[in-house]
C-alpha cells in the first residue's frame, strides 16, 4: 500500500500502543493520513547518544523515508524523587515528516517533550490544497503548521526503523501495539475523533 498525496485535506501516519503484541492495519481510499500507538523504552534510550533519531513508522524513497515519525533525544535529565535518590531520564521530541539525506528534518516538531515509558497516541496529517503538515498528540494538535514538500514513497512501510544511507539504521526501542494508516480525506475534528476512537 502506498501513501501519495491526493487533493483535499488528508491524513497519513500511524498509531503505536504500549500493549503486546497485537498489530492492525487499516486502509480506506482516496487520501490519507498516519496513526501510531506506542511505548519507547526509556532505559534503553539513556544508553544513546544525544541527537540520536530513532524512526516509529515511515514509507521509504531511495534516500530515506516520503513521511515518517521520528523520536529524537534531545538531552537527558537528573531529578531526586522522594527517597533522595538520584534518576536519570531521556528527554526528546516527536516529528512527524522526513528525515533528508544531510541528516537534517523537514518536519514539524512537538513542543511538548516525549513521553518515554507510557503509551502515546501520535497521529500525522498532510493538506494537499495548502502544502503542510501537522501532528497531533492524542486528538490535540502539537507544534503548529509546517510546509512541507512532498518526496513520493515506494510503497514499502518500516516500523521501528530507517532507511538511510543504503542501510537500515535509526532502530527505536519501543514496543508497537498498533499502526492505523488511512487513506481518505478528512472533513472535520470530529470525523478524526470518530476514526481514531480511544
Amino acid at each position: 500500500m502506498s501513501c501519495q498525496p491526493r487533493p483535499g485535506p488528508a491524513w497519513c501516519g500511524a498509531v503505536l500502543a504500549g500493549g503486546r503484541g497485537r498489530r492492525r492495519h487499516h486502509a480506506r481510499t482516496a487520501g490519507e493520513r498516519p496513526q501510531l500507538l506506542r511505548r519507547v523504552d526509556g532505559t534503553k534510550l539513556l544508553a544513546k547518544d544525544i541527537g540520536y533519531t530513532g524512526q516509529v513508522l515511515g514509507q521509504r524513497t531511495a534516500d530515506g523515508s516520503s513521511w515518517g515519525f521520528w523520536f529524537e533525544l534531545t538531552g537527558k535529565d537528573t531529578y531526586l524523587d522522594d527517597n533522595r535518590e538520584e534518576h536519570t531520564v531521556p528527554v526528546g521530541k516527536w516529528h512527524f515528516g522526513r528525515l533528508k539525506a544531510d541528516g537534517t528534518f523537514s518536519s514539524v516538531v512537538s513542543d511538548d517533550v516525549a513521553a518515554v515509558d507510557s503509551p502515546v497516541r501520535l497521529t500525522g496529517i498532510y493538506n494537499s490544497l495548502n502544502g503542510t503538515i501537522s501532528l497531533y498528540l492524542s486528538h490535540v494538535q502539537n507544534g503548529g503548521t509546517q510546509a512541507y514538500t512532498i518526496a513520493l514513497g515506494s510503497g514499502d512501510f518500516a516500523i521501528g526503523k530507517g532507511f538511510t544511507g543504503g542501510a537500515w539504521k535509526h532502530y527505536l526501542p519501543a514496543r508497537i501495539n498498533e499502526v492505523r494508516l488511512w487513506a481518505g480525506a478528512m472533513a472535520s475534528s470530529d470525523q478524526i475523533d470518530y476514526r481514531i476512537g480511544d
